[in-house]
C-alpha cells in the first residue's frame, strides 16, 4: 500500500477522472449540441457531432478502466498501470485540439489547456504508486 499523502493522490486522481469521464461522455451522447456552445459558441457542422461521440467511446473507456483500478488496485497494483498507459494515451489530445480548433469559449479554454499537465501529473502519481507497492520490503 502507498504511503500518505501517495495514497490520497492515487484516490484523488482516479475519482476525479473517473467522474469527470463519465460526465464528458454523458454529455458527448446526451447533448453534443450543449458541448459545442459551452466550448466554441457555435453549433455543430458535418461530422463533428460523429467525432465528438467517437471521442466520447474514448472517455467510456477511460471511465470504465478507471473504475475497476478504484476496485483492483490495492489488490493487484498492476491497475494503476493500465490507467497510467490509458492517460498517457490522451496526453496530447487536448493540445493537438486547442491548436486545431478555430475558436474557444474562455469555458473551452479552462477545460482543455489543464487537462495535459492533469494527466502528465497523473502518470507520475500511478508510477510511484505502483513502484512502492511492488518494491521490496527493504526499499519500501
Amino acid at each position: 500500500m502507498p504511503k500518505q499523502p501517495l495514497k490520497a493522490l492515487v484516490l484523488l486522481f482516479l475519482w476525479g477522472s473517473l467522474v469527470e469521464d463519465s460526465v464528458i461522455f454523458a454529455l458527448s451522447w446526451a447533448a453534443p449540441d450543449l458541448w459545442f456552445h459551452l466550448f466554441h459558441q457555435a453549433d455543430p457542422a458535418g461530422f463533428d457531432v460523429a467525432l465528438l461521440r467517437r471521442a466520447g467511446g474514448q472517455w467510456a473507456a477511460f471511465a470504465a478502466v478507471q473504475a475497476i483500478a478504484l476496485w483492483r488496485w490495492e489488490v493487484r497494483p498492476l491497475w494503476l498501470i493500465v490507467v497510467l498507459g490509458a492517460r498517457a494515451s490522451d496526453l496530447f489530445t487536448d493540445l493537438s485540439y486547442v491548436l486545431a480548433v478555430p475558436a474557444l469559449t474562455p469555458i473551452g479554454w479552462m477545460a482543455l489547456l489543464p487537462p495535459p499537465f492533469l494527466n502528465a501529473a497523473f502518470i507520475v502519481v500511478m508510477a510511484l504508486a505502483y513502484r512502492q507497492m511492488t518494491a521490496a520490503p527493504s526499499q519500501r
